[in-house]
Order: structure tokens, then sequence, then C-alpha cells
């Protein structure tokens, strides 16, 4: 199994699937080529050892995108957002199951959650690892508030993820809201992140909680992807991030 052409697949799904108005935009015949036959790899790369799963990718596959004729030699292609969902969720488990697999999980971590969190894991302080993840989100959060809102009082914890990224009135935007789906992407992500500050943040603070090496890596892992997630924020918001204090 190739999972670096599983991952450069997923990639090319999930960009596409994250630019803005991308419902209502037709996509390229490049995109639709690149994304329909990197998948057709990944399929027979994988057809021997997970049968299954690479006839999921095959049979979504063809689901991907849908024809709209605009004139009788112009035809627009359009992604169809549901199989898009389910062909990505195929991927991530193919990513996951070689996570599962191999040693050096680090790869799959964030920068900035392994800068914090790296070193306190390798030494066997599980809890701090883990906690020090969410502490980092927290942090660049209420950064990117400061940036957004000069001057303004800083908000912590969950407040400070559902002003930053609140559903109605964000001041930093994952993606284009004009639909239902950007909509609920919005509110979903601000949810999670508000959650994560209140269920994996603040526990460690009032109390020794003990955390085994599995949950810790679980947790590292969910704190990464919120972490990307934001970083995508940044990138649709057009936010000019400061540097991490030293």
């Amino acid at each position: 199994m190739d999972i670096n052409r599983i991952n450069t697949v997923c990639c090319w799904m999930r960009n596409l699937s994250n630019q803005p108005n991308i419902l209502n935009m037709p996509v390229s015949t490049s995109d639709v080529t690149n994304i329909r036959e990197g998948l057709l790899v990944v399929a027979k790369d994988i057809e021997r050892e997970q049968p299954f799963l690479s006839n999921q990718l095959m049979t979504i596959k063809n689901r991907l995108f849908r024809e709209v004729p605009v004139s009788w030699n112009i035809i627009h292609i359009y992604i169809n957002p549901f199989a898009f969902g389910q062909e990505i969720e195929v991927l991530d488990i193919l990513l996951a199951q070689n996570l599962n697999g191999q040693g050096d999980w680090w790869q799959f971590i964030h920068p900035k959650i392994a800068e914090v969190s790296k070193k306190l894991f390798l030494d066997g302080s599980y809890a701090n690892a883990a906690c020090d993840a969410f502490i980092e989100i927290n942090d660049r959060v209420k950064r990117l508030f400061q940036v957004v809102k000069p001057g303004e009082k800083i908000p912590d914890g969950d407040s400070a993820m559902k002003t930053v990224f609140s559903a109605n009135t964000p001041l930093i935007e994952f993606c284009d809201r004009s639909a239902d789906s950007g909509v609920n992407t919005q509110k979903g992500f601000m949810e999670m992140l508000a959650g994560a500050m209140s269920a994996l943040r603040n526990p460690k603070a009032h109390a020794n909680i003990p955390i085994e090496q599995e949950d810790a890596m679980r947790r590292l892992i969910f704190a990464s992807m919120l972490m990307y997630k934001i970083d995508e924020a940044v990138l649709y918001s057009k936010i000019i991030e400061p540097l991490k204090p030293q």
C-alpha cells in the first residue's frame, strides 16, 4: 500500500472540496482526471489486501461528479458532496490503518502540536503531552483574536473558540457560509474546538488525571486535526498570523 499516493489523492479531494462556493462552481477537467486516475491507482494497489475498500473506492469514484449540459457542445462538471465525503472517509480509513501499523506516526501530527508534545510523550509524560496540545490550540486562537480585535479583552478556552469561530458571527471562517454545508461546517468545528477546551484541556488543570499512552495518541491526533483545520481557516480568511512568542 503506497501511503504517499493515498495521502496525495486525499489532499487533492480535500483541497477541491474546501474551495469557496465549490458546490456552485464547475470543476476543471484536470481536477476530475487527477482525482479519478489517482483513485483508480489506489484501488488497484490495495485490491489484494483490502478488497472491500478497493471496491468501495471504485464504486464511489463513479458518483463523485455530475455532468450538467450547458449547451449542445458544452458540459459543466460539479462535485457530488455526499460521494466526496464517502470517498474521503475510505481514504482516511486507509491512512489510519497505516498509522496503526507503523512506528513513525508523528509524521501525521501537526508541527505545532509536535513542537510542544513530542518530547513529553517520548519521555512518558502522556497526560502533559495531551494537555499541552490543547493548550497550544488555545494559545494560538487567542493570538488570532488579537489580530482581528486588537486592544479588546481576549477570551479564553471554550469562550475563545465560540467567539473566534462563532457559528453566526465568526471573526474567522473555515469556509464559504453562503450554503447550508458551509454553515454546518463552521458550527461543527466551532463546537469541536469549544468541546476540546472543556473536555480535554481543562481537566488536567484541576486534577492529576492519568492518561495512558494510547489515549494520549488519540488526543494528539484529534488536536492535530483541529490545528490543521485552523490552518485552513487562517488561509481562507486571509489572516496574517503573528509569529509565536519565544
